[in-house]
């Protein structure tokens, strides 16, 4: 059992709690009263902290130490996961938390939630308010939705665009060449993956190289090599050897000597004469002497002849050589070569008539040197001229270049295919590359990746969530079982079999008077309803023999019910929490259904029944003595801040009536003098307020529920008595202390109430004589 509070520290009014000495420790039963904003609530708060093993997060400040057990263990809120024992806490947090009113304010029947329904049903709107969330409304977009926009951008990107990219490379790009779909597009970007950007050729000139093979057709033959002999150079060298030559001079004609063309004359006559043996010149009819022949066949056979006829011999090579070149036939045009060898072919061969040109005049320069040696100098060495060697390396580059060109062509003409192969596949890449790039398709395939991997996520959540709904639901059935449980107890609190509730086809309870809908509820009936949701909660314990092992605190059950009401609540308690039957060996034997009860109230006539309780006072033989199972407390404000628990005060203990006991603090206050130094000053605000409320009903009962209305017509003209009336507004001190000038006339208000029970002088001394005065 809890045993008492050594202190409680920075909680609402409890600022600064200390148990004193004098007070009783916590029995088995223990009745705590006090008026209205005196602590009650929030104390009942306190043990819900204490079951729930937390703290108040709104009241992070909060400091206690409670004694409990046999062992007076210590606990605080560092290790109150020690106290070992569960507490039921009934109040006005647990109405709120555990009965839910819908259509409250409408013309609809009332219908309801308690207990764990409340949080169940709040837990399923939570998950289905999770799911549309989700998955989107017609009134709100969903989670999903900016992913699917991803994924639908790149699914539109990686099914259409792709596509009509594939007929343009096709059509645009190939001329309709190649067969290239959706799944030529695709195998080439899988094949390239993450690095296809190094597929993108940026020079424009080598792409259209490129594309002009991927487009060519193969209409082109071979081209036979380039068969041009130059010879210039063992003709230089034979001219060279003739020049520097000087043949002896016997035998020397000198008119042929110096005639070449009479030279030529006289040998072709010298040999036409001696092959025919003539006798007779052909020429002039006269004989010829054989002196004249010998002396003409001894001027041909001597080393200048010799000389001569290589001359000839070297002049017929060179004039063969020019005409070999003139007549020379290179490939007609560049259409004879490719595409690609096209424009180098037309640049050769505009070069070729002046690279010919000047070997021609090369070979002049040589006749020239020529006839100048046999014309001058034939017995005479000379030197020659050097020749251009620039021209003649020009035909010899010439040469190499055009039979590149050749074998270019004719590589091109025997590897077509596999060429053109080669170039369409750069080009497939080319286009396949930049279009990936030009589209981003790779951040957008990311994007569109982290979207699916996001919304099977939120499938999987909102699955789940739906799962959860379908066992939350049939969790409600389960609870909505114990319809006639809570029933009963209604039945009973209410004295009446008039309100009822049914289960409605969404599972939740709909309340009736009688056979009609009911359309509202007075706050008392509500109160009702709620503490006998807390019964049947406590009756499933009861039922599995656990709730002799819990502390019950209940705070006002009673709160906005009429004195029937009260009467009914209390004989219910009585009967709920002391029942026979429970010893075995004894089964006429009245037994606690607890292990520790707290009930606190303000109600003066419910406390007086929970005074007069036989089963509460029941006094338990602790060897030769009876001793007391139940204590009474007082909680009271003594400060704004602060408050305090005391022992019940002999007169609460004393008087039957709550109405004799507020007269008394209020008639000790006025007669000490109105003091604020008085220990009751913090009372007398809502002592005179609620005295006044029993005053008034007495007097003008038809006026029940209209207590200023009441108290206006007592006071008859408004400006008399109005400190009083202005105190009967209001409820509590703490309202009260907002308005300084007021709680300063406390003692005028308190004045005038007398003032206006001396015109009831017949009942003021009837109230001062059952206060003994």
């Amino acid at each position: 059992m809890i045993k008492k509070f050594k202190y409680i520290k920075e909680y609402g009014v409890f600022k600064n709690f200390i148990w004193d000495g004098n007070l009783p420790d916590f029995k088995e039963k223990n009745i705590i009263y006090g008026w209205n904003y005196s602590g009650k609530t929030t104390l009942s708060r306190l043990f819900t902290y204490l079951n729930e093993k937390r703290v108040d997060p709104l009241n992070s400040t909060l400091d206690f130490k409670l004694i409990h057990g046999d062992d007076n263990k210590e606990i605080t809120p560092a290790n109150l996961d020690q106290l070992n024992r569960q507490i039921h806490v009934f109040n006005s947090d647990y109405i709120k938390k555990n009965l839910k009113w819908d259509n409250e304010e409408t013309l609809d029947p009332i219908s309801f939630d308690v207990g764990e329904n409340v949080s169940i049903r709040a837990e399923i709107e939570k998950n289905k308010e999770k799911i549309d969330q989700i998955n989107g409304t017609n009134e709100i977009p969903g989670k999903k939705e900016p992913f699917e926009k991803d994924i639908e951008e790149f699914q539109n990107l990686d099914t259409n665009k792709i596509s009509l990219e594939s007929k343009k490379i096709k059509n645009d790009i190939f001329n309709s060449l190649i067969d290239f779909t959706k799944k030529h597009f695709d195998s080439i970007k899988n094949t390239l993956g993450s690095k296809y950007e190094s597929n993108i050729i940026k020079d424009q000139k080598i792409l259209s190289e490129i594309r002009r093979i991927s487009l060519a057709v193969n209409d082109k033959d071979r081209i036979d090599d380039i068969n041009l002999p130059i010879n210039i150079s063992s003709i230089k060298a034979d001219v060279l050897k003739i020049l520097l030559s000087e043949p002896s001079e016997s035998e020397i004609i000198t008119a042929l000597d110096n005639n070449a063309d009479l030279y030529i004359w006289s040998q072709q006559g010298l040999n036409l004469h001696s092959t025919k043996k003539l006798k007779t010149c052909s020429f002039c009819g006269n004989p010829i002497h054989p002196d004249r022949i010998k002396k003409l066949t001894n001027y041909f056979s001597n080393e200048s002849a010799i000389l001569r006829e290589k001359i000839k011999a070297i002049h017929l090579e060179i004039k063969e050589e020019e005409t070999r070149i003139n007549s020379y036939k290179f490939p007609k045009s560049k259409n004879d070569f490719t595409d690609s060898c096209k424009e180098e072919c037309q640049l050769l061969l505009d070069l070729w008539p002046e690279i010919k040109q000047g070997y021609i005049n090369c070979l002049q320069k040589l006749l020239d040197e020529l006839n100048k040696k046999e014309g001058y100098f034939l017995f005479n060495a000379i030197i020659p001229n050097e020749l251009d060697a620039t021209l003649l390396k020009d035909i010899d580059d010439w040469k190499l270049e055009i039979q590149k060109l050749v074998d270019k062509h004719n590589n091109i003409v025997d590897n077509f295919d596999a060429e053109q192969t080669n170039a369409r596949n750069h080009l497939k890449n080319h286009y396949v590359s930049t279009f990936l790039k030009v589209q981003e398709y790779y951040e957008l395939k990311s994007k569109h990746d982290f979207a699916l991997r996001c919304i099977e996520r939120y499938r999987c959540l909102a699955n789940k969530l739906s799962l959860k709904n379908t066992e939350l639901e049939s969790q409600l059935k389960s609870i909505l079982a114990g319809k006639e449980e809570l029933n009963k107890y209604i039945k009973t609190f209410l004295y009446t079999e008039e309100i009822k509730i049914e289960v409605t086809d969404e599972d939740k309870f709909l309340l009736k008077r009688g056979e009609k809908y009911a359309h509202n509820l007075s706050e008392g009936e509500k109160t009702a309803i709620a503490f006998a949701y807390f019964l049947v909660v406590l009756e499933s314990l009861h039922k599995e023999h656990k709730l002799e092992n819990t502390i019950i605190y209940i705070d006002d059950p009673v709160s906005s019910l009429d004195a029937n009401h009260i009467a009914q609540i209390y004989s219910l308690i009585n009967s709920f929490f002391f029942r026979k039957g429970m010893d075995s060996t004894n089964p006429e034997k009245v037994t606690n259904c607890f292990k520790q009860l707290f009930i606190s109230t303000h109600n003066f006539e419910f406390f007086s029944f929970l005074r007069d309780s036989s089963q509460i006072n029941k006094r338990k033989k602790i060897g030769d003595n009876n001793h007391p199972t139940c204590e009474y407390y007082l909680i009271k404000r003594i400060e704004n801040d602060n408050s305090v628990l005391q022992p019940l005060p002999k007169s609460i203990k004393t008087y039957k009536s709550e109405y004799i006991y507020l007269f008394e603090v209020i008639y000790k206050y006025y007669k000490n003098g109105c003091l604020e130094s008085d220990e009751g000053f913090i009372l007398i605000p809502n002592a005179i307020r609620r005295f006044l409320e029993i005053y008034t009903l007495m007097k003008i009962p038809h006026l029940r529920d209209d207590f200023e209305n009441r108290v206006n017509e007592l006071m008859g003209d408004i400006n008399q008595l109005k400190l009083l009336n202005h105190f009967s507004h209001f409820t509590s001190f703490e309202k009260l202390t907002k308005y300084d000038d007021l709680i300063m006339n406390l003692p005028a208000a308190t004045e005038e109430l007398f003032q206006l029970l001396l015109k009831d002088e017949q009942h003021l001394n009837s109230l001062k004589r059952a206060i003994n005065v």
